[in-house]
């Protein structure tokens, strides 16, 4: 019973952030306008950014060395941030980008952004899921909170606010985890850039393809299309996630259960998942056009949940390929639709705008789905 506790709450703690972040933009979008907001995440986007690549892979590789090397999990967990910390320099580039005052409080961020998810690693180790999950809904009241509070949009003001909400989420996670009672290293060493490369490059090349449309639209549409596409793709990508979580309790059984056994978990996904994503599309229609009024095409809805689909039927095929140790095969299966994503998003945007982007992400979707299920990437 303690085990699905924990089970339940980590999931609960994995989809909250998507789900806050929606409702932030949401109720942004409805206060402020789509303008305003674009604004806002323009400037995320490039935070975002930075703190990807100074992060890259730490997570999953941390997570493997503590499980070798449970003596010395606190040595690695410092060597590994004080060696990623010298990349802090990269957010320096974000003074050639934003006013001054904007830039400044961006890279207090980007500080503060990466000595928070740095502490991810211990949290799974730990498995202080629930003081994390108490963290990051303290944190999306406030936020949210302050868009009621506030009458005019200010963006030094909720970036100064981001950065308040994570120095509250990095400490208190340091207090859930007692860090002060664990010896203290100061380590730099170039093996924690090494050793966490292909860790790295997993998460790029995922990244790359499933968020360039994002960046795309940021830099060639204008804030209002930015803020729309941004709220509605993030909604979209959540429709997406529930196939995970639907299979999360039999996650750790895939990797040995016999052919017979998962080929009924993907018929089972593969008959709940044109229900669960039409009901959900519609939701999410009722919710974006008659509450936060985007005036979005109908057909963009439709298309959007045609490529929250795929991921249903090949969801489990990608635990299959790193049950049989094939990671590299998802490697270049994501950096080509990478590729792929990006000269059609450029293309369908100049033609078609915002629409041309949503057509982009349904062709990728389906990319993704017949690169695993007829195994192109041998």
């Amino acid at each position: 019973m303690n085990r699905l506790l924990l089970i339940g709450i980590n999931t609960i703690r994995g989809f909250s952030g998507p789900v806050f972040n929606f409702l932030i933009a949401l109720f942004a979008i409805k206060y402020y306008g789509k303008e305003d907001w674009g604004t806002m995440i323009n400037v995320l986007l490039s935070v975002f950014l930075i703190v990807f690549i100074i992060s890259w892979g730490n997570k999953d590789y941390l997570i493997r060395k503590y499980s070798q090397q449970p003596s010395k999990v606190y040595n690695a967990f410092y060597s590994n941030f004080f060696s990623r910390s010298l990349l802090l320099p990269l957010a320096l580039l974000l003074l050639l980008f934003f006013p001054l005052n904007i830039a400044c409080w961006s890279i207090i961020l980007v500080v503060l952004m990466h000595s928070y998810n740095a502490l991810e690693s211990l949290v799974i180790y730990h498995q202080k899921f629930g003081a994390q999950f108490i963290a990051e809904l303290i944190a999306f009241s406030l936020i949210l909170s302050s868009i009621f509070y506030f009458k005019s949009f200010s963006l030094e003001t909720f970036l100064k606010l981001y950065c308040i909400t994570f120095l509250f989420k990095f400490l208190w996670v340091i207090i859930a985890l007692k860090l002060w009672n664990e010896d203290f290293y100061f380590k730099i060493s170039s093996i924690e850039f090494k050793a966490s490369f292909w860790f790295f490059m997993l998460g790029l090349s995922g990244w790359v393809a499933s968020k360039i449309d994002l960046y795309i639209v940021n830099f060639t549409m204008t804030k209002a299309q930015i803020s729309e596409y941004q709220i509605a793709i993030t909604a979209f990508l959540l429709i997406q996630s529930l196939s995970y979580l639907i299979i999360l309790p039999f996650n750790k059984h895939l990797y040995r259960l016999p052919a017979k056994s998962i080929a009924e978990i993907k018929r089972m996904l593969a008959l709940i998942s044109f229900p669960i994503v039409a009901i959900c599309t519609f939701a999410l229609w009722l919710i974006l056009e008659k509450i936060a009024l985007l005036n979005l095409p109908i057909k963009f809805y439709i298309l959007g949940g045609l490529a929250s689909i795929p991921t249903y039927f090949f969801i489990v095929d990608i635990i299959m390929y790193y049950r049989n140790k094939k990671e590299s095969s998802i490697l270049k299966i994501n950096f080509i639709n990478a590729i792929l994503n990006l000269i059609l998003t450029y293309i369908l945007i100049q033609e078609m705008g915002i629409m041309g982007a949503i057509i982009s992400v349904f062709i990728n979707q389906c990319s993704f789905l017949c690169f695993y299920k007829l195994k192109l990437i041998k």
